[in-house]
């Protein structure tokens, strides 16, 4: 097909917009790539949620109702996606959802390009149990996103390797009212702090943490879900804090290298891509490779043109499994430090999705043994 109507449907306004300037950032900078060359051209229709769910539903009907364009690429938290999800089912779409998100969901008219728990939360945790972290403090943003990576953090740690939740508490979406947060850390002073506060929220959270005068000095802070979007607002509160992303500026691959002149190149040199950019950049172009080998638009046939097989993305070898419709992916440990991550770890092997853990289970505590006598 010559012509390709596609929605980009991002917050760049209200509670989390800096995430949804990056990704949208990326989805228009593959957009332009795509119509660079001399084949399919993409029309992008911009719609901003303003981060309000409401408007995600709204917007999404809007666009699909045009009756010229069945592929959405959007949303930043699962709330969001949720509430489009039923759209995409009555009008027969297809939604390319770019950022992590906390798995327990597999529908036919969405690809999940973002990491599911088994690619982010477990394998951070994994990490710190290994390096002796124990006593954990979980905090997170009220709605399904903290909701259930709290509770896969919650698993593991109380599984058998020792762990302890000291407390889990949550915020509102959007608020920055942390002080009982700040005092209740101080009080039980835990070595490990889980955060899954998005935006406002979690800048407030990590700005107050950075204040904390703690005779230990302040706990690890963990994410999967903090990226270079983040740091400029973050500043010096961010340094120290370890997060898991499938993709960061700082990786030195050439792929990486190539990736960060050609974003230069379209936004200037100070540019600052994250995961969310990377991935969203993906999305447009293996949604444009789909509807170049289909020849249409149509989402059962674009979806299984890109499924099943090794994709070259800037991710690395990716692979969307034509069953979970989740993608494999890299997870990559990265620790911030003056305003950029510095890579801790790059496996260089795409780990496959386990959506729903079914091969990667919480360790089960021992069984006490029981005191048992003799009586006659």
């Amino acid at each position: 097909m010559a012509t390709a109507r596609i929605g980009l449907l991002f917050s760049t306004t209200g509670p989390y917009s800096a995430l949804g300037r990056s990704a949208l950032d990326g989805a228009l900078m593959a957009v332009a790539e795509v119509n660079a060359r001399n084949g399919l051209t993409l029309v992008p229709v911009c719609a901003d949620p303003r981060g309000v769910p409401a408007d995600y539903e709204r917007l999404a009907a809007e666009l699909l109702g045009r009756g010229d364009l069945r592929h959405i690429v959007g949303g930043i938290t699962s709330w969001s996606r949720k509430d489009m999800i039923p759209v995409m089912e009555r009008h027969g779409a297809l939604l390319w959802y770019p950022c992590p998100y906390e798995g327990f969901e597999c529908n036919d008219h969405v690809v999940y390009l973002g990491a599911c728990p088994n690619q982010h939360l477990v394998p951070l945790i994994d990490h710190v149990l290994r390096k002796g972290h124990r006593r954990a403090f979980l905090v997170g943003s009220n709605y399904v996103w903290g909701w259930e990576t709290l509770r896969v953090a919650r698993e593991w740690f109380a599984g058998g390797q020792g762990g302890e939740v000291t407390s889990e508490r949550y915020l509102p979406l959007g608020d920055t009212d942390c002080g009982h947060l700040i005092e209740e850390i101080a009080a039980q002073q835990p070595d490990l702090i889980v955060n899954s506060l998005i935006g406002p929220s979690s800048h407030a959270f990590m700005q107050a943490l950075s204040r904390l005068d703690l005779p230990g000095g302040r706990p690890l802070v963990i994410s999967a879900n903090q990226t270079e979007a983040d740091l400029d607002i973050l500043g010096p509160a961010a340094d120290g804090m370890l997060s898991i992303g499938a993709w960061f500026e700082t990786l030195d691959d050439l792929s990486t290298v190539a990736f960060r002149n050609r974003i230069a190149g379209h936004y200037g040199a100070s540019y600052r891509a994250s995961c969310n950019f990377a991935t969203a950049y993906t999305a447009v172009h293996l949604l444009a490779r789909g509807l170049e080998r289909a020849g249409h638009d149509d989402p059962r046939a674009v979806f299984e043109a890109v499924a099943g097989s090794p994709e070259d993305t800037v991710l690395g070898p990716v692979t969307i499994d034509p069953v979970t419709r989740h993608t494999s992916l890299i997870p990559r440990l990265a620790m911030a430090e003056s305003g950029r991550f510095r890579i801790v770890d790059d496996p260089k092997i795409a780990l496959a999705p386990d959506p729903y853990l079914a091969r990667v289970r919480a360790p089960v505590p021992p069984r006490a043994t029981p005191n048992l006598r003799i009586v006659s």
